[in-house]
């Protein structure tokens, strides 16, 4: 059986983005560069090998905002799925960090008062990919939009031997996830996986990033 390839894809550039404030699971929709981002991205999807079979997205309006235009371009149906939220913060939603608390407070050094846990959010990336490799086992790749700190927590799964990796493949580094950028990666007949990409924002050349707060 061939390897099978699951593409986790950050939504586009919002408001918040830019201005430093958490969002979590605060409805925020993409600002005018954001779309401009989902459109780059949706061209680079159409020259992905093998082509994308399924796109699955997060049910928060950027994540859905940035899928309409991928789906078009594939000519794929949206399947929405609440699991691949970003992290719930609590009562840090809403509020304007500085970089080094929003780095902090998404990588899951801290926890959020009345947020989800570390633990519990990354049970339920965990849940969401399983879910993925489960349910699409008869499909060669699948893409699913969401959030910087999911694609987050499957780097530090994958750094920590959460997921098993494919023999000589290094642990992946876990920077800042760029606003539409692609972690692509891998998953063989045995269980372990190989990254392909890691937050490759190649087709955003010339076009400004934000790091990655929700």
């Amino acid at each position: 059986m061939p390897s099978r390839h699951i593409l986790l894809l950050r939504h586009g550039q919002t408001d918040a983005n830019a201005g430093g404030v958490l969002q979590g699971h605060r409805p925020t929709s993409l600002n005018a560069l954001g779309r401009q981002q989902a459109e780059r991205l949706a061209e680079r999807l159409v020259t992905i090998t093998p082509p994308i079979e399924v796109l699955v997205s997060s049910d928060l309006p950027r994540a859905l905002q940035t899928a309409q235009p991928i789906a078009a371009a594939l000519d794929l149906e949206i399947v929405v799925d609440a699991a691949w939220r970003e992290r719930g913060f609590g009562e840090l939603e809403g509020q304007t960090l500085g970089d080094l608390q929003i780095w902090r407070t998404a990588s899951g050094t801290i926890d959020p008062p009345g947020g989800e846990s570390s633990a519990v959010f990354r049970q339920r990336v965990h849940d969401a990919l399983s879910s993925i490799v489960e349910r699409y086992a008869d499909r060669t790749c699948v893409a699913v939009v969401t959030h910087g700190g999911v694609v987050r927590s499957v780097l530090h799964m994958l750094g920590s031997g959460q997921l098993q990796m494919a023999a000589l493949q290094e642990p992946p580094v876990v920077d800042p996830i760029a606003n539409a950028s692609i972690l692509h990666v891998t998953i063989d007949a045995n269980g372990r996986w190989s990254t392909l990409r890691v937050n490759d924002d190649a087709h955003l050349q010339g076009m400004t990033t934000t790091i990655d707060a929700g």
